[in-house]
């Protein structure tokens, strides 16, 4: 099989890593050489060139911290605009990805892989919208939670009919605009905070 053995070897910025390159802009900029994450659209197209004869299709970003695999999408699109399909083909084909490469089984991914998926709601377009969302259940579904007893990051909805993925393929399964992935996710991928 040809499989990445170096992941290293396909690093790049997190800005490159969230450049929408349709529409030539950068979601989050940050070229600070200690924020590398692997460009995993780069290493899908390394492992199916050989072995697959229709696209596939996989995250924007894939990094290991505290062994947890973290694979991250960067939509630069309104939550509203996202392609829901396009999402799922992304979590399932990457994860696929993941098992193929690095000889893992599903159990273990599921246990110790997150996904990120990280949209921009300041791209809102009435007019082209996929998605249905809802700001106030979103903000109901939140309250609830934390009444429930669920803290920070946990009380985040999760969305694109992406739930039943969880405990299936990954671990947890996050879905937040760019300013809580910049707030809430950005100190625990390359600061000293810890998810788990």
């Amino acid at each position: 099989m040809n499989k990445v053995k170096e992941y290293r070897s396909f690093l790049c910025s997190l800005s490159e890593a969230s450049r929408d390159k349709e529409n030539h802009e950068i979601l989050i900029y940050d070229d600070d050489p200690d924020h590398r994450v692997v460009n995993f659209d780069g290493v899908r197209k390394n492992i199916c060139k050989f072995y697959r004869g229709e696209a596939t299709c996989s995250c924007d970003a894939y990094l290991e911290k505290d062994h947890i695999r973290y694979l991250i999408e960067f939509k630069n699109q309104s939550e509203g605009n996202v392609d829901v399909t396009n999402i799922k083909n992304k979590a399932f084909d990457s994860l696929a990805l993941l098992m193929m490469n690095d000889d893992q089984c599903r159990s273990h991914l599921a246990e110790h892989t997150v996904l990120i998926i990280v949209y921009n709601e300041k791209k809102y377009t009435p007019d082209n919208r996929s998605y249905p969302t809802s700001p106030s259940s979103d903000k109901f579904v939140r309250k609830m939670k934390e009444l429930a007893g669920k803290k920070g990051l946990e009380s985040y909805s999760v969305k694109f009919g992406l739930q039943p993925y969880i405990g299936e393929l990954y671990r947890n399964i996050y879905t937040v605009d760019v300013e809580v992935f910049i707030n809430k996710f950005y100190p625990i991928l390359f600061g000293s905070e810890s998810l788990f």
